[in-house]
């Protein structure tokens, strides 16, 4: 087996792994007590439903079709709506997803130095639920206003995104997909059997082999004109 053939099989399995196997498990800073891991700013994190990163005072802002106090309101009447989702775990944290009946709106961190079990981490984000919560000033970042969530201390504990166009909570799906070591092994496998190799692109000093999966490109893979002169070459190789 050539070293191009190698390569290609290789990015094979890494790219189906990635594309088969879909975690959407996105966490805000949070800060319950002792319970939350360590308070950290919310532009350190690079989480979706996080503020985006800002550089200095360069402002970012785009044309909306609403303001920060519609947006705070927004958010405080979807609070009324708040409830504790599916517990999952990170590597050092649980992350509780906070649902509003229509989606998640965002997710806390609770350190499993505080709670050693999901059960534990959703009690304590529940306890801090019925304190009360408030939506805090929010900040426009290009179209999106970033909205804290403060708890009964007045502490920001997550982020909820609303779109300044639509004037709409930015949501996502409250199933969270998650698989074991084994099951993902078993996915890729099948996954294996449906790709299908497609056209060799000239990008100059290589080939650009397409590979597609259910009519998808998934990856592409790079293969040098020394051993695959033409591009009949790369597609048999790939």
């Amino acid at each position: 087996m050539t070293a191009n053939r190698k390569l290609a099989i290789k990015a094979l399995v890494i790219v189906v792994a990635v594309a088969s196997v879909v975690a959407v498990t996105f966490a805000s800073t949070g800060n319950l007590g002792a319970a939350v891991a360590q308070k950290r700013t919310p532009y350190e994190i690079p989480y979706l439903d996080r503020p985006m990163l800002r550089f200095g005072n360069q402002s970012w802002s785009g044309n909306v079709t609403i303001d920060s106090a519609q947006a705070k309101a927004l958010v405080e009447a979807a609070i009324l709506n708040f409830r504790a989702g599916t517990v999952t775990s990170s590597r050092t944290d649980w992350l509780v997803p906070i649902e509003d009946g229509k989606g998640v709106v965002t997710s806390i961190e609770v350190s499993k130095v505080s709670a050693s079990t999901a059960e534990q981490a959703k009690a304590i984000v529940e306890e801090s639920l019925r304190k009360g919560w408030k939506a805090g000033e929010p900040k426009l970042m290009r179209t999106v206003y970033d909205v804290p969530i403060l708890d009964s201390k007045s502490t920001a504990i997550g982020y909820v995104r609303v779109d300044g166009r639509s004037g709409e909570i930015m949501r996502r799906p409250s199933t969270i997909l998650t698989v074991t070591l084994e099951q993902a092994k078993t996915i890729v496998s099948n996954a294996l059997g449906e790709f299908v190799v497609g056209e060799a692109k000239d990008a100059g000093g290589v080939w650009l082999v397409s590979i597609k999966y259910k009519d998808k490109v998934v990856m592409t893979v790079l293969l040098g004109k020394v051993n695959t002169p033409t591009s009949d070459d790369a597609v048999k190789a790939v």
